[in-house]
Order: structure tokens, then sequence, then C-alpha cells
């Protein structure tokens, strides 16, 4: 991350603008945020009808009755197909860009057509927000059992947050899916901040991972996958990247909790990625450790 002048910004919003005025552009509003004292209304403006819907299977749609009146308060601009190739004069760091500034309340994303940067940058919006509010951000799944126990799942991409999370056993509803992937924990308890789920599809396999396997019908996009002539998506080839992924929306999962808004957790499980072997592969932490492991990084990708 680098800070740049307001003047900069200005500039590429300007050029992006530009280049977005001779295409044909694609519209969507929704809510961050499963509780209405502190959700965040997000605009995304894209040349790729695929973002929009992208943004659809994410985030929470507003009622007809909310849209009428729907003022967003961060909007993103998406110009995928434009290129800073004066990037080192601007000081980028790279034709691809994800610019924001706090104060006007807009994003541009440029150079890249990773849907990803739309959802990281959302999350980094409220995670900018949502503390100033007593509100913790957390990169974390989360699920509640029969007994209304709530668990969370700490931990950086491919740590096995999604995985963990989803419990396949129709029948018995051991633990119902809160989120997948960001939550906030407020005073009331914890909130999902999306209403879909974002699954890795490298190595998919329908007996390990049913419920992930199952959402990949109509309305679910997929990226960066390989498919053949007859649109079988071959799962375990990464050629072109490990990153392949799948956004749907979460009532694609058969036993979800929407909105996703309960109480506070029981269990917080810390998927660290700790190769130096400061943590024992399973380690049964007291209050003060959970924090102290957590407050130095082992929740990210400090450590691999």
């Amino acid at each position: 991350n680098k800070k740049i002048t307001v003047e900069l910004f200005d500039r590429i919003h300007a050029r992006v603008l530009t280049y977005l005025s001779n295409e044909v552009l694609y519209v969507n509003d929704v809510f961050c945020g499963a509780d209405e004292k502190h959700r965040v209304g997000f605009r995304i403006v894209s040349k790729k009808a695929w973002h929009a819907h992208f943004f659809h299977n994410l985030y929470i749609e507003p009622t007809d009755a909310e849209l009428e009146n729907f003022l967003p308060e961060y909007t993103i601009f998406n110009a995928c197909g434009y290129e800073e190739h004066e990037f080192e004069k601007m000081g980028l760091s790279d034709k691809a860009f994800v610019l924001v500034n706090l104060d006007s309340k807009v994003i541009v994303i440029g150079g890249t057509e990773n849907s990803d940067e739309m959802k990281k940058v959302v999350f980094s919006v409220m995670n900018y927000l949502l503390p100033s509010k007593g509100v913790l951000t957390l990169h974390s799944s989360a699920n509640i059992g029969k007994e209304n126990d709530v668990a969370l799942f700490l931990g950086s991409e491919s740590s096995g947050k999604t995985t963990l999370s989803n419990d396949p056993n129709k029948r018995s509803w051991h633990r119902r899916l809160i989120g997948d992937d960001s939550h906030g924990w407020t005073d009331d308890g914890i909130i999902n901040l999306e209403c879909g789920c974002y699954a890795k599809c490298l190595d998919l396999d329908a007996e390990k991972e049913p419920d992930i396997f199952r959402a990949i019908r109509f309305g679910a996009v997929m990226e960066n996958v390989m498919y053949d002539e007859k649109r079988v998506v071959n799962y375990q080839d990464d050629s072109r990247t490990e990153n392949t992924r799948v956004t749907y929306t979460q009532d694609f999962i058969h036993n979800s909790v929407i909105p996703g808004k309960v109480g506070h957790p029981e269990t917080i499980i810390i998927l660290a990625k700790d190769f130096y072997g400061v943590l024992p592969p399973v380690a049964r932490l007291t209050p003060d450790q959970a924090v102290y492991y957590f407050l130095s990084g082992f929740s990210s990708n400090l450590f691999t």
C-alpha cells in the first residue's frame, strides 16, 4: 500500500471516468453488514456484467423500498480494461491499481479483472469505519450449533475457513453457516458483513465439500477455472492460477443463518500458518494467550 496525493487520485479518477464514458456500464447497489445499525451502502459501477453480479451474490440486496431512495456511502468505479501506462510517472507501483479516497468516498479500480479486489476494498473500508463505532472487524468464518453456540474461525486465505464453517450433514444440521469470510463483533454479538460466499475451487471434491460443490449452479460466478469444450470444469487444473474461485449467494447453502446476526461466540479457533513451531499443530489457548497470538498476527499470512 502506498499513499498518494489527492491531486493524483483526482487525475486518475478523471481518466477512468473518461474511459468508462465510452462503455456500456452495469450498476448494482448493495449493503455491507447484516445489522442495520452498522451496515454501509456501496454502489459498483463496472464495465463487466459479471462484476455487478459478483456484488449481487456477495452482499445484501436492498429491498425495492430501500432502492427508491438509495444513496451509496461509497462508490466503486471498476474500469478493469483501463491500464495506466504512465504509472511510474504517476507514482503508482503498477498498471493495475486500487485507489481509495476516504474523504470523497470514491474507489477507483483499473488494470485488473480480479473480483477479489472489489471484495477486499469493501472490507478495507469496513475495517476503517467499524472499529471507531466499537465493532471489531474480523477476517473469519462463523457457524452456530443447536444450542446457539457460536464458533469463529480466524485465518488468512486458504487456511480452511470456508471448508470448516460448512456442515454438510443435511439431516442433523449440527452447525449452521453464519458466514464464510468477513464478520463484525458488536456489543450484541457477531454480524456477517456479507451475504454470500467466496470459496476456493482448486481440487474441489463433491464428497469432501458437498455443500460448496452443490452451490455451483445457475447464478454462481466462477473465476479462473478451466473447462473443456463441453463446459465441464476441471477443478484440478491450476494452469492459470491456483486461485480458482466461485461466488454464490448464501441461500445456496442449505443450512445458512440469514441474515447473519447471532450472539457472542463461545469458541474461537485460530487457523494459524505457523512454520516456525511457536505453536504446536493443535493448541488449546487461554483467553490471554488467544488475545496475544491474535494480536501477534497468527491469523494472518505473516508466518507463511
